[in-house]
């Protein structure tokens, strides 16, 4: 695949494409000769972002509700930057080209500078390493305007979905409403029992794309019919994630480990209130997040 980097080790394979988002199309771990896809592989035929294995999100998660937000006296118009989205989605990230700023057999460092959004004036930086069969990701982003700015970030990993697949995750309360319609109450409700994920439970067979608060930062994904699973462990500031998976006939699914709530700029009490990151100029903020691959 053209411009592809792998990071490889005896027991996996990641495979990065710096210029479509600086993002994630391959993450498998070898079983003999073979590939086992935990990642949703890119064939390489569409180079849309939404066709891809993990993506970063910066500088910010989900939505952004009303055209903008109000942030240090003034407002701020956002216009929608995905042709299938009407509102502001997931920041630009995702559509930017990355650049390699280092690079190892089994480690790369990802560098973007970007003020195409305004407010946000920012430089994100990506390191992503394979240590065995851990694949680790940390995104970080450095505000450089003038003014501070509120930031959220997250990751938007797409796992293979089969029959025998299972999520493992605890949380303390779920936003039921979904897209296209933003979340009626800033306060979560209760998880119903079939998106309770406390103990390993199938997907559900119907539509799901909802965020999910309360997050531990542990979870686990395990597949039963492939004698594979995934540990995954975030950050003590990443306490939420968000589920999109669009029915039980689809071969993907997406658990993204996030650190703000749905649309957190459009909620009562502003960005502050919200877990979004106010940054002056210089200071940063970051997620980690590891995914461990293994047998079950």
């Amino acid at each position: 695949m053209a411009n592809s980097i792998k990071l490889e080790t005896p027991k996996a394979i990641v495979e990065v494409v710096p210029r479509l988002g600086g993002s994630v199309t391959a993450f498998d771990l070898k079983r003999g000769s073979d590939r086992v896809p935990i990642f949703r592989p890119w064939s390489g035929a569409w180079e849309n972002p939404r066709a891809l294995a993990s993506s970063p999100m910066v500088p910010w998660f989900n939505r952004i509700s009303g055209g903008g937000f109000s942030f240090g006296d003034r407002f701020h118009p956002i216009a929608p930057n995905d042709p299938l989205e009407p509102v502001p989605l997931h920041g630009d990230g995702w559509l930017s080209p990355w650049e390699v700023i280092e690079r190892a057999p089994a480690r790369i460092v990802l560098s973007l500078r970007s003020k195409a959004i305004p407010p946000f004036d920012y430089r994100a930086t990506q390191v992503i390493v394979l240590n065995g069969a851990d694949l680790e990701m940390e995104l970080a982003v450095e505000h450089c305007g003038e003014d501070p700015v509120p930031y959220g970030l997250g990751q938007h990993p797409w796992f293979v979905r089969t029959p025998g697949v299972t999520l493992q995750a605890s949380a303390s309360g779920v936003w039921l409403e979904q897209p296209p319609h933003f979340p009626a109450s800033p306060v979560p409700a209760a998880v119903p029992e079939k998106w309770d994920f406390r103990a390993p439970r199938s997907l559900p067979d119907d539509f799901i794309d909802n965020g999910f608060a309360g997050w531990d930062g542990r979870a686990r994904i395990a597949w039963a019919d492939r004698g594979v699973a995934v540990d995954i462990e975030a950050d003590p500031a990443t306490r939420y994630y968000h589920i999109y998976s669009l029915d039980a006939e689809c071969p993907f699914f997406c658990f993204e480990p996030v650190t703000h709530e749905n649309n957190a700029f459009g909620k009562p009490g502003g960005p502050e209130a919200n877990d979004l990151r106010v940054l002056d100029k210089g200071q940063t903020t970051s997620m980690r997040a590891s995914y461990r691959a293994g047998g079950l």
